[in-house]
């Protein structure tokens, strides 16, 4: 089964780097989360619990550096649990500025830390192995469209995992989220990688159900 994984991306990485006619973002982040759907359900036993499944072995069996439960702040300020000035976007002149992952997000202790009115649950919804999951998996498995919240188009260069942009609309401003290539092709790698032989009993209870 490994090696039908790892093909799975070696074909996302030769339509990316080829620029294959056709071949949207939509197509490659299809492939990517399905493989990792496949590397949840091969770790433990049963066909129910999918998300739990999903969001429990990227958060618990990923490296540190790969930040898969980090809270991504602008998606947190989307959804209005948080004010602006309470992050980079609150600064003069900075509400429309492009970040990157590294400049504005934290990770889940932090953000316990620096949003303690925001239930930990809550926080968790937007931790990026949940966006991940909900945004990509769900909207691209389901409707083969992303959330409203997710733009392709990498807001930066910059050796990031995710980047953001600001857009006005009717409403104010939206922070669109874009989880770069390279980060999602990386995460489905390595859990690849370290894929058990056989299925075993799941947790007692899922990271993503912990109060």
């Amino acid at each position: 089964m490994k090696n039908f994984l790892q093909g799975r991306i070696e074909l996302v990485k030769y339509l990316f780097d080829n620029k294959v006619p056709n071949v949207h973002y939509a197509d490659l982040i299809l492939i990517i989360t399905a493989v990792l759907s496949a590397c949840a359900s091969r770790r433990w036993k049963g066909n129910r619990d999918d998300r739990a499944k999903f969001i429990e072995l990227l958060i618990n069996h990923s490296p540190e550096d790969l930040h898969t439960s980090w809270v991504s702040v602008p998606a947190l300020l989307n959804y209005r649990p948080i004010l602006k000035d309470r992050t980079p976007y609150g600064k003069p002149g900075h509400d429309l500025q492009v970040f990157s992952d590294n400049e504005i997000d934290k990770s889940i202790q932090e953000a316990r830390t620096l949003y303690a009115e925001v239930p930990y649950k809550k926080l968790k919804e937007f931790c990026y192995a949940s966006l991940i999951y909900k945004w990509l998996r769900c909207g691209y498995s389901h409707e083969y469209w992303a959330d409203e919240n997710i733009t392709h188009v990498a807001a930066t260069r910059r050796n990031a995992r995710v980047s953001y942009i600001a857009r006005s609309n009717n409403n104010g401003i939206k922070r669109m989220v874009s989880f770069h290539l390279n980060y999602l092709i990386k995460l489905a790698e390595h859990h690849i990688k370290i894929l058990p032989c056989s299925s075993s009993e799941p947790p007692c209870c899922w990271w993503i159900e912990q109060e």
